[in-house]
């Protein structure tokens, strides 16, 4: 008999998704960046009809349900929800709460994320999060989804990777609006800051109002980076920067209330202080960080995956134990529960994932046993998605999707994850090492 290690007994399981890479129809700044130049892209592809979970949804959602997932994330698309400014959408928002009725009659929770890397065209045509009255759009459109929504969802993000979107988007130019700019990345993650204050605040007002309970965070990228030599002071000077503005600048300026340096200068922020009841974790590796001095942009840090481990097809290093790590620095540095709300593989021939399961929820379960609140695991992703500049060409899913007729396949992950999650319990790493 393989030996089982349980579950937490409230522990919520499932899988995160995104509403750009799965729902497809919607028009927003990521279509445009696609469509204009497919060259972006790495195969030319865009999300017009993703997995056309806009329009399969109920079976989609039943299928989890029937596979005992207890949890599902997804995020609402703000372009489709406000098509112009202080326009709202009650067929979109009739939507989102009919995928809310379908998560509680499956049996999951939901986990709902407000910004998921999209913009409203309206928006992103006028300067986008750098508009000076951004945080006064997303509290306006966070209170518009917290009314009509706010009584089926406990679990809010309000915004997803925001270092991600602004390295991305702003210093490295592979996102939209593709620019490479140090001095506007950092704007960026002062402005999603503000952000993300504001809608904490409009969430929490319209929940108080009706007597509601409202969990807020956002998802949080916890990607550490790791001196390349231990002897080499200048690799670990490089590391030291990234790991800071990346890893932990978000999270302590929420924790102080303020815009904290570099990146700030200890600016004030309404309702930011105090403002993350919760912290929502998307892990899935870690950098090897070299000092090099033809990286200026990027404070002449280099990252690499360690190449003594193995790898996914995304050339992520794969190494569960950091995940244990990572989840005990958060709890040891900010004492707040933690969800893992990303985490998972790209793996092109489901060969990687039945294992990268079993040993990162056993990480998990290291972590709780170790002293960790973590409330619950969110797999990374449900579907064979669009995977943003990558298109379809990096799989996550533990359902292959079949691009011509939308076909959903369960791949043998999903059947091992599913029996994870109906015996809400997890094969020991040692009891699985000795089955394969």
């Amino acid at each position: 008999m393989v030996q089982q290690r349980p579950l937490p007994a409230d522990f919520l399981i499932g899988c995160a998704t995104a509403a750009h890479q799965v729902e497809g129809g919607i028009d927003n700044d990521w279509m445009r960046w696609a469509r204009d130049d497919p060259a972006r892209i790495a195969d030319g592809s865009d999300a017009s009809v993703a997995c056309d979970h806009f329009r399969r949804h109920r079976e989609d959602l039943r299928q989890l349900g029937a596979m005992h997932h207890n949890a599902h994330r997804f995020s609402l698309e703000w372009a489709r929800i406000e098509p112009r400014a202080g326009c709202f959408d009650g067929a979109a928002l009739a939507h989102y709460a009919e995928v809310l009725r379908t998560c509680h009659e499956s049996g999951m929770e939901p986990v709902v994320t407000l910004h998921h890397f999209t913009l409203p065209r309206w928006l992103a045509d006028n300067g986008g999060v750098l508009h000076p009255e951004a945080p006064r759009f997303f509290a306006r459109y966070a209170a518009a989804c917290a009314e009509r929504l706010g009584g089926d969802v406990r679990w809010w993000i309000t915004i997803n990777e925001p270092t991600v979107l602004a390295f991305m988007g702003y210093l490295i130019g592979r996102w939209p609006p593709g620019e490479q700019s140090l001095p506007h990345m950092l704007a960026v993650l002062r402005a999603l800051v503000r952000m993300h204050a504001a809608a904490v605040t409009a969430l929490r007002r319209v929940a108080v109002r009706h007597g509601w309970t409202a969990m807020v965070s956002i998802a949080h990228q916890e990607r550490p980076q790791r001196a390349a030599s231990r002897a080499s002071p200048l690799d670990h000077a490089a590391a030291l920067l990234p790991n800071w503005v990346f890893n932990r600048w978000f999270l302590h300026c929420c924790r102080r209330g303020r815009l904290l340096p570099p990146v700030g200068a200890g600016q004030r922020v309404a309702g930011l202080r105090g403002s993350l009841d919760y912290i929502g974790v998307n892990y899935y590796t870690y950098d090897v960080t070299h000092f090099d001095l033809r990286s200026p942009r990027t404070l002449f840090a280099r990252q690499a995956s360690n190449p003594l481990l193995p790898r996914s097809t995304f050339d992520w290093t794969i190494d569960p134990p950091a995940m244990r790590d990572a989840l005990l620095a958060l709890w040891r540095e900010f004492s707040l529960p933690l969800l893992v709300t990303e985490n998972g593989v790209a793996d092109t021939d489901d060969e990687l994932r039945p294992a990268f399961i079993t040993d990162h929820l056993n990480a998990v379960l290291d972590a709780v046993d170790d002293g960790a609140d973590v409330r619950g695991y969110l797999h990374w992703t449900a579907w064979d998605n669009w995977e943003w500049a990558e298109g379809f060409t990096q799989r996550f899913g533990l359902i292959a999707v079949n691009r011509e007729t939308q076909e959903r396949l369960p791949k043998p992950s999903a059947a091992l994850y599913a029996e994870i999650c109906r015996a809400h319990a997890v094969p020991s790493a040692a009891a699985a090492q000795g089955a394969a």
